[in-house]
């Protein structure tokens, strides 16, 4: 049965996702305002990317906890989804965004995985937490000089590795102390 199971979202997978992209959902909606007002307010253009892993956070935690392949995918869909409904500050242009995080949090985390999964969450979450940046300034039609949108990319990385690497790693550490989830402790690729 677990050859079945291995490639298939089982329901807990299922439920696991939708709570946490729920809540990534909530709590990024009113993120997005409060990354505009910090910008705003110190007039630093690069402010708000230093919450920018904030975003990818729940995504990352998905990858480690269900241990699938398309997880975060699937997750940031949905979480941008209910984020556009509950009026992000990017209105409809958080579902490309949304679903372009997922992905680089994909990309980021399986290849990492066989090494361990510290570095799988770390190179995911900075690597999905630069995802605005392929897709925002089109929308936008600001195209900042490239020093500009590189020093974007440096702190929107940076961010991603602490608030959505380091973090995420922390709380399952502590999620699997507790007894809430159990982990295989072993570094290979699982899922």
């Amino acid at each position: 049965m677990t050859g079945t199971t291995k490639h298939y979202f089982r329901t807990k997978d299922l439920v696991t996702i939708a709570v946490l992209a729920c809540l990534g959902a909530i709590v990024s909606t009113y993120l997005g305002y409060v990354g505009r007002l910090l910008g705003t307010v110190t007039g630093i253009p690069v402010a708000g990317q230093a919450l920018t892993g904030l975003h990818t956070f729940w995504f990352v935690l998905m990858l480690a906890l269900v241990k699938k392949k398309g997880s975060a995918l699937l997750g940031a869909t949905l979480d941008a989804v209910v984020e556009f409904l509950m009026g992000s500050h990017i209105g409809v242009w958080v579902l490309p965004v949304g679903i372009l995080e997922g992905l680089l949090a994909e990309i980021g985390f399986w290849p990492f995985r066989r090494i361990g999964l510290f570095p799988a969450m770390v190179v995911a979450g900075g690597l999905g937490s630069i995802s605005h940046l392929f897709i925002m300034p089109f929308v936008l039609h600001r195209f900042a000089p490239l020093v500009l949108l590189l020093g974007l990319g440096a702190v929107a990385f940076v961010s991603g590795l602490f608030w959505a690497g380091v973090f995420p790693y922390v709380t399952v550490g502590f999620l699997r102390r507790s007894g809430v989830v159990s982990l295989s402790s072993g570094s290979g690729a699982e899922g």
